[in-house]
């Protein structure tokens, strides 16, 4: 007889991407089928951009609401927003902002005393984050925490979006975190065929696919800035609703984001986005793998995402990029191309300089 499998996903119930779609949160509420009760979390600049429409438009609905700002992404202060939504005991959560502030409102349903829907009204385009359930916080540098249910819905209003005030920056990191699905593929065959971990052929080739519709895409669409963030955003609720399907992290997670936390952990007070991590992360581990790292560099270049040291805001010393290198097998106990004992420094280096990541070395 066949061998059966039993497949259990999660995924966000509604999606929504346009112009001017804030309108539509009363009827994503309403869907719901109970009694709302609100907490909505928001930073202090996407407050402006987005919470004061949200609040204008809980309010004209007579839904009782409460408001909280995140100032901070880390573990500690995640803990303590969690006790104050407790207190107010909502049972919807609206996290509007970026992707920190959407992994604080997951956190904020862990474990709640009664089930907490969660709707995630993204403001920029940082990562998979926005439509996924894995959890990642400072704690003190960037660390899974746990997982969650994705958020219930996700409204993505594309006239907030272009209100950025650092947007090409940071469509330019969405496209980096989006190309580090092709190392992330690699890395989960990989672990298949080495470690026989689950693999899901279905989900792995839907992404593939995906990912070849995008890169076809990118170029011509950074030129158009409306036509690119929806792109961009596509491609990253994809990736964040396989992972729902699959109930696995590997769909968008290698050794390109191992990298990147191990990088951030080196440099934690630079000014480096997630996604710029992961795009430096994806042309080395590109070049471990055997895979076309120019390829990947090149749509890179194509958007503006930083493809070297020397691109980036903050000046990242190489020296962090090679320790970064050899620490990064050491972030979890996930099996990836980096194996199991890592790379040594003369590795870290010659792979490095090799990909122009780092013009120089020691």
């Amino acid at each position: 007889m066949p061998r059966s499998e039993i497949l259990e996903s999660v995924v966000p119930r509604s999606i929504i991407i346009g112009n001017s779609i804030l309108g539509k949160l009363p009827k994503v509420i309403e869907s719901l089928r109970f009694k709302p009760k609100i907490m909505v979390l928001s930073g202090k600049k996407t407050r402006e951009i987005v919470g004061e429409e949200i609040h204008a438009i809980i309010e004209n609905n007579d839904i009782a609401f409460e408001t909280l700002t995140v100032e901070n992404s880390t573990l500690e202060a995640a803990i303590s927003y969690k006790d104050e939504v407790k207190k107010f005991g909502p049972n919807i959560i609206i996290s509007a902002g970026g992707g920190k502030i959407i992994d604080v409102g997951k956190y904020c349903t862990l474990k709640p005393d009664r089930r907490v829907e969660l709707i995630s009204i993204p403001t920029a385009t940082p990562h998979d984050g926005i439509a996924s359930q894995f959890i990642f916080l400072n704690d003190p540098t960037e660390t899974f925490i746990g997982e969650s249910r994705p958020p219930f819905a996700i409204l993505a209003d594309i006239d907030k979006i272009k209100q950025h005030p650092d947007l090409i920056r940071y469509l330019g990191a969405g496209v980096g975190d989006t190309v580090g699905k092709m190392t992330a593929i690699w890395d989960w065959k990989y672990a298949w065929r080495i470690k026989s971990v689950k693999f899901s052929r279905f989900v792995g080739g839907v992404l593939q696919n995906a990912d070849s519709l995008f890169q076809n895409q990118v170029s011509e669409a950074i030129v158009d800035q409306e036509h690119a963030i929806k792109v961009v955003l596509k491609a990253l609720l994809i990736a964040g609703v396989l992972m729902g399907t699959s109930n696995d992290m590997r769909v968008g997670y290698g050794s390109e984001h191992m990298f990147s936390q191990a990088l951030h952990a080196e440099a934690p007070e630079l000014d480096i986005l997630h996604g710029e991590r992961v795009a430096l992360g994806t042309i080395l581990m590109a070049k471990l793998q055997g895979q076309d790292e120019e390829k990947i560099r090149n749509i890179l270049e194509s958007v503006g995402c930083p493809v070297n040291t020397d691109d980036l805001e903050d000046d990242l010393n190489s020296i962090a990029v090679f320790n970064a290198l050899q620490k990064a097998h050491k972030v979890n106990s996930m099996y990836t191309v980096l194996g199991e004992t890592g790379l040594s420094m003369k590795a870290a280096q010659n792979l490095a300089l090799q990909t122009n990541v780092v013009d120089r070395g020691v």
